[in-house]
């Protein structure tokens, strides 16, 4: 009877750390992976998971807290310095701890589409988003934005229509050039 009691520990303690193995092993490393992965995902307008922000969604620019966590959770997000808001031009100013030369062009232009894109779907009164550098300052309108995507605004929040109509839109270098300059404000 001992000898059985003793045989039922051993082979417990022996699956428990089996258990632990693969646990420790094999599972948390990939979780860790996956999580380093989509964090990486999240620098790039291609791979941007669109309905992690669609929480942000929201009538009223001048809701900071709303505008600062839906940039936080967009592309350059790591080289955020800052906001300002203009309520009586419904303008947002994003500031960014960098000079527009330390990243390649075509991928800032893509990123400055997509986050101001992103800013105007979800946020509707926001009018203009201005992307203050160290060295530049760049405006988007929502007006510019709603002639380039050439469908409503709203009608983005789907994450169908947006891959179609925005991601989609950005994947050649000489198509992202394009909708950058198309949506830059000179006036």
């Amino acid at each position: 009877m001992k000898n059985i009691k003793n045989i039922w520990i051993v082979s417990l303690f022996i699956i428990g750390l089996i258990g632990l193995v693969v646990v420790e092993g094999f599972i948390n490393p990939k979780i860790a992976a996956d999580e380093v992965r989509y964090e990486a995902e999240q620098d790039d307008p291609l791979t941007h998971d669109f309905t992690a922000v669609a929480q942000y969604q929201n009538a009223y620019m001048g809701n900071f807290s709303n505008l600062s966590h839906l940039n936080q959770n967009l592309p350059l997000h790591e080289r955020l310095d800052g906001y300002e808001l203009f309520p009586e031009t419904f303008t947002a100013q994003i500031h960014y701890s960098l000079n527009t030369d330390e990243m390649d062009s075509v991928q800032l232009d893509r990123i400055l589409v997509y986050n101001a894109l992103a800013n105007f779907v979800l946020i509707d009164n926001l009018e203009q988003i201005v992307y203050q550098f160290k060295d530049t300052r760049i405006v988007l309108g929502r007006e510019l934005a709603q002639q380039w995507v050439g469908t409503e605004l709203k009608s983005l929040q789907n994450v169908e229509i947006w891959d179609d109509v925005v991601r989609q839109r950005l994947v050649e270098p000489a198509k992202a050039q394009e909708a950058f300059s198309q949506m830059v404000d000179q006036s």
